[in-house]
């Protein structure tokens, strides 16, 4: 094991300047003012531990070796504070002027003053001095008056000052003096606590290795403080809690040393035993808490706490937060929480578990985190309390409710006659959060034992709901048809089993079945609950949708929207259905406002296993407007909700949005894993819709990797499932103009027909859609060599990729068919090249290129091209704008609300601005984009 080498064995210029670059510049610049025959000031605080004394002694030392003549003095930090003991101290010659003690004279201590003017101005004939006074919230009042004193009459003598206080501890006469200097000119400068990258630059220096991820949380918990930063390690190498292994160190336990639990423990014993107990209640409440639950809990008002509180901020126990109070750092709250016996703890847990939940609203997730600490087992009246918050906040929040349903369950008896409902809601509540695994494990436990009739039908149902969201759509089809020969079955339960059922038969393609089903409960709508109903209206609009009836499609899922009134239908989210529709057709503006109608309906009205969805429509809506880097991004962020749920519906849907995405943004090799699906595995529950997406996108990484041969076979099931499905040519305005250009290829013009002909019936049922239109004009022109179609496609495209593909068609047609045309061939060929590299299809853009150059014109390559891989200029507009957003002090919550994407895909813009601009920290970032703006 490697030796730890402690803070004051480091080099000396490591720390005294490690963190403190700042305020090292302006004592060296206070130095070389000396130097230069000018006096000056400068003025050092922060708490405890921040290296105030470090950096003084260090410019004590650096201005002796300069030659300056210097004087240091300080306070004691035991003992009665005499007067002028600071300076004398400094002035060991001076000591034996005469008493200056609590009975000397006031005549005297001027007497005294007057003296060490004399004495400075003495040296400071001779050469520069300096004046260092550490720890001044000790002084005594005649010692802070001295200093003032001397500092405005020694304007004309070479002496400068560095003076030094403790910002905690409520010394209102250092705070004053520091004032008074400040305005008549000193620098003044706050130790602030160490950022991460410090803190983890102190620890490499400290262990003489590359710290682990959890010796680093464990780092910053000590808020930043130097001191406590070297104790803790310390304590960690004398403990033998951390290893050093090949240049890396592991922390071996998070266990808080020793030492500095001692010493935490000495610190709170210092205080006063209401402060402890204020202290204490709002450990259990968090590392940060509202002054108004700790008032509550104590019986008392938050005004009868401010003795409490007054003395607790002196002594830098606590910290004022911009809503709440908090611990000054992550290790002091520990300490106080485990001082807390763990009854005692439970039962605090307990009332303020309850406190919150009465309140309801934005409370109630953080009062199922106390109810579930404060809850033991077979505690009937605190289970059945934790039965109720479930209840509550099922709809709103339902991993919380997941967390408080499977704890109560885990507390209950087998025996117990509330165990048999607390399941169903443990099923129930495990399946919305998206633990879907856990859930089926759950369900099918206990259909293994003895249960009531009713009982028994609930889970069956609900577990023939999870199964297709795992993939397992021909079991919880069999599931639900069983189901539905139960005798008695009626009224809710009937409904969830048709509504499996009527799902399973979409998701396994038997659109018949499925429509015929749909259209018997829609007429039997007074009969049904209106869950059932808004799922038969979804599956009757996709099925119209796929037939290429795209009114009758739009205006069901409108109905569906408007028949969703209960939070079961408001699950199955008709509105993102509706939304997928209107981007299919190009509508973004209307499906923006569509979705933003839906507020946070998909993340939080239901099913989390469902969360993804909004990210698919998002990075649909960024692919279709040419975003392509933002397109991937968000179906990034929609991959990681999805991808811990195993095989997903929603995954075919992201998969191709990424494989195009990155395709067009032309990186072949990463658009090749996605549509091969290296990914996450696919769910064959889901929808042909999903499906038709998927393999269009796999057929085009195909013809770009290995030529279109290679897809020959894909490319015709897509031409021939055109007679009875439109999706492909529906859902992407690219489709039809890029199968007839591969099947053309392939020499296959009677395909090439076949696409063009569906196209024409799609644009003359539908003369409203005029996008529709204008890819049929496209198709239309590429196959029958139409130069005036492919002129509308170029101009008229709503996609501007699609726009840039017509015009490279058109260049390349009066290429190959009127080559004394040459000038308007150029002119197609740049309007194409320039589209491509303003949206960054860096591969299209090197095509045309090509083409370009046969026709002997060379294009130098765009700037939009040669984004650099790192730097500031390599952050696209999105990963600055949430620069700018994060460096307002905005949280991901937040940022994703003003830039309307999800808090996971901030997340992952995060990542890629962190990496690209090579820092570990939101205020290494708030600083680079305030330095870019500047």
């Amino acid at each position: 094991m490697a030796t730890l080498r402690s803070w004051a064995e480091t080099p000396r210029h490591v720390r005294t300047v490690r963190g403190r670059g700042r305020a090292w510049d302006a004592i060296m610049a206070l130095l070389r003012s000396a130097q230069a025959g000018r006096p000056g000031v400068v003025l050092i605080e922060g708490e405890a531990g921040t290296g105030k004394s470090l950096l003084l002694a260090s410019a004590v030392r650096t201005a002796a070796a300069l030659g300056l003549s210097t004087a240091a003095g300080g306070v004691g930090e035991f003992g009665e504070v005499v007067p002028l003991e600071p300076l004398l101290s400094a002035f060991v010659g001076l000591a034996a002027v005469g008493d200056a003690g609590p009975g000397g004279r006031p005549g005297r201590r001027l007497r005294i003053v007057g003296e060490l003017r004399a004495e400075l101005e003495r040296r400071g004939g001779e050469g520069p001095v300096l004046v260092s006074v550490d720890d001044l919230q000790r002084a005594d009042p005649a010692t802070l008056a001295a200093v003032h004193t001397l500092t405005r009459t020694l304007v004309s003598c070479p002496v400068v000052w560095l003076l030094a206080r403790r910002t905690t501890g409520g010394a209102i006469g250092a705070d004053r003096l520091f004032d008074l200097l400040e305005r008549d000119g000193a620098t003044r400068l706050t130790l602030d606590p160490f950022d991460d990258a410090t803190v983890r630059e102190v620890v490499i220096d400290m262990l003489g290795a590359v710290p682990d991820p959890d010796l680093l949380a464990l780092a910053a918990e000590t808020g930043g403080n130097p001191a406590l930063l070297t104790e803790l390690l310390t304590g960690l190498r004398d403990e033998e809690t951390v290893q050093v292994v090949d240049g890396r160190a592991r922390l071996v336990t998070p266990r808080i040393p020793q030492r500095i639990r001692a010493d935490l423990r000495h610190r709170l014993g210092q205080v006063g035993p209401g402060t402890r107990h204020l202290l204490s209640v709002g450990a259990v409440l968090g590392r940060s808490f509202c002054l108004e639950d700790t008032a509550e809990v104590l019986g008392t008002t938050p005004a009868a706490l401010l003795p409490q509180l007054d003395e607790a901020f002196a002594e830098g126990l606590l910290v004022a937060a911009p809503e709440e109070l908090a611990f000054r750092n992550g290790l002091l709250w520990q300490v106080v929480t485990d001082a807390v016996p763990a009854p005692v703890r439970r039962a605090l847990h307990r009332q303020i578990g309850d406190l919150l939940m009465a309140r309801g609203g934005s409370a109630v997730p953080a009062a199922a985190s106390h109810l579930m600490q404060g809850v033991r087992v077979g505690d009937s009246r605190a289970l059945a309390a934790l039965d109720r918050a479930a209840a509550e906040v099922l709809l709103e929040s339902p991993r919380a409710a997941a967390a408080l349903a499977a704890h109560a369950l885990r507390l209950t008896d087998p025996t117990d006659p509330a165990w048999p409902a607390r399941t169903v809601t443990a099923v129930r509540a495990l399946s919305m959060a998206g633990r879907l695994q856990e859930a089926l494990g759950l369900v099918d436990s206990a259909l293994m034992t003895p249960l009531p009739g009713e009982t028994s039908v609930r889970l069956r149902c609900l577990r023939s709901a999870i199964l297709p969201l795992t993939g397992r759509t021909k079991e919880a089809a069999t599931e639900a048809s069983a189901l539905l020969t139960t005798p008695g079955l009626c009224g809710e339960l009937r409904d969830e089993a048709e509504l499996v059922l009527l799902n399973t038969q979409a998701g396994m393609g038997d659109d018949a079945g499925a429509r015929a089903r749909a259209e018997r409960i829609v007429s039997a709508a007074g009969g049904h609950g209106d869950a059932l109903l808004t799922g038969a209206l979804i599956t009757l609009a996709l099925s119209e949708w796929g037939s290429g009836r795209l009114a009758d499609g739009l205006r069901l899922a409108r109905e569906a929207v408007r028949h969703a009134r209960s939070a079961d239908a408001r699950r199955l989210h008709p509105r993102m259905i509706l939304a997928m529709l209107l981007i299919d057709v190009l509508r973004i503006e209307e499906a923006r406002a569509v979705m933003e109608s839906a507020g946070k309906e998909a993340e939080t009205a239901g099913h989390l296993a469902w969360a993804a969805a909004p990210a698919v429509l998002r990075a649909r809506m960024h692919l279709a407007a040419g975003r392509f880097h933002d397109a991937a991004a968000e179906a990034e962020a929609g991959l990681a909700i999805t991808s811990p749920l195993g095989p997903h519906v929603l995954t075919s849907h992201l998969l191709s949005v990424l494989a195009t995405a990155t395709l067009r943004a032309g990186d072949l090799r990463v658009a090749r894993s996605y549509a091969e699906g290296e990914r996450p595995p696919l769910c064959h529950c889901g929808s042909a819709y999903a499906d038709a997406r998927l393999l269009l996108a796999r057929a085009q990484v195909a013809v770009a990797s290995e030529g279109a041969a290679a897809a020959a076979e894909t490319v015709g099931r897509l031409c021939d499932d055109l007679a009875t499905q439109r999706l492909t040519l529906i859902s992407e305005p690219t489709a039809a103009p890029w199968l007839v250009r591969t099947v053309l290829a392939l020499g296959d013009r009677g395909r090439a027909r076949t696409v063009v002909a569906a196209m024409d019936r799609l644009a003359g049922d539908h003369p409203a859609f005029t996008g529709i239109g204008i890819t049929a004009a496209h198709a239309h022109g590429l196959l029958d060599r139409d130069r005036g179609a492919l002129e509308r496609a170029a101009a008229e495209h709503a996609d501007p990729w699609a726009r840039a593909s017509a015009a490279e068609d058109l260049g390349m047609l009066i290429t190959e068919e009127c080559p004394t045309l040459r000038r308007d061939a150029v002119a197609g060929l740049d309007t194409a090249l320039m589209a491509y590299t303003a949206l960054g299809a860096a591969r299209d853009a090197a095509r045309v290129r090509r083409r370009l150059r046969r026709l002997g014109i060379r294009r130098r390559h765009w700037n939009q091209a040669d984004r650099p891989v790192s730097g500031w200029a390599s952050l696209t507009d999105t990963e600055r704008s949430v620069s700018a957003l994060v460096a307002q002090g905005l949280t991901n919550r937040q940022v994703a609300d003003q830039l309307f994407m999800s808090a996971h895909t901030v997340a992952f813009h995060l990542r890629h601005i962190f990496r690209k601009l090579e820092v570990t920290s939101r205020v290494e970032l708030t600083r680079l984009t305030m330095e870019a703006d500047t």
